[in-house]
């Protein structure tokens, strides 16, 4: 597993295209395809794990069920310990080489793959939102968010055994803030503007 190739840029272009932001930047899809087919590779995951220089692209979707968003929670049972009993909101992971011919269409089809290996849903609407960026830990410099918004029905998660879940409306996700991961804290916050704004 560590030594597929993932979809990365370098960090360099992605401040030279976006500018140094901190947390989330709405941008449109086409903008960002754009950008993967100008600086987007693979590269062996091994590497980009531990080298700041690039950013691994990971599709991140939040699961909206009507006025409900889907919240989980990682078990022990998942290999990252860092990230056990936090809550996440997002959907995703990596994009593999093989997921595509170019960066843009890997990205897409393995945005579609991840969906598919972690959860059902009947998806009626999938929006893009922008982008998500943190330097506060090791692991959040090495990686580039890319936060969609899928609509639909929730029906279960597919890896039962390595998540526990909920449907918690909008009103409920601001008690959850201080449990969850960092990307999620900053896509709750996100939702909540967009979605719920008399927040």
């Amino acid at each position: 597993m560590k030594d597929e190739k993932i979809l990365v840029v370098k960090t360099e272009e992605v401040y030279r295209e976006f500018g140094r932001f901190e947390g989330f930047l709405k941008t449109d899809l086409g903008e960002f395809l754009d950008f993967l087919k100008r600086y987007g590779f693979f590269r062996k995951r091994m590497e980009a794990e531990y080298d700041e220089s690039t950013k691994q692209v990971i599709p991140y979707v939040v699961i909206l069920d009507g006025n409900r968003v889907l919240l989980t929670k990682r078990t022990p049972k998942q290999s990252e310990k860092r990230l056990h009993n936090l809550y996440s909101l997002g959907i995703g992971g990596h994009v593999r080489e093989e997921d595509g011919k170019t960066p843009q269409e890997a990205f897409l089809k393995g945005l579609e793959r991840e969906m598919n290996e972690e959860a059902e849903i009947e998806l009626k609407e999938l929006e893009f939102l922008g982008l998500i960026n943190s330097s506060s830990t090791e692991v959040s410099r090495v990686h580039l968010g890319a936060l969609f918004a899928g609509k639909g029905r929730f029906i279960s998660m597919k890896e039962k055994e390595l998540f526990e879940w909920h449907l918690v409306g909008f009103d409920e996700l601001g008690k959850y803030l201080g449990v969850m991961e960092g990307w999620s804290k900053i896509a709750a916050s996100v939702l909540l503007n967009l979605f719920h704004p008399q927040n």
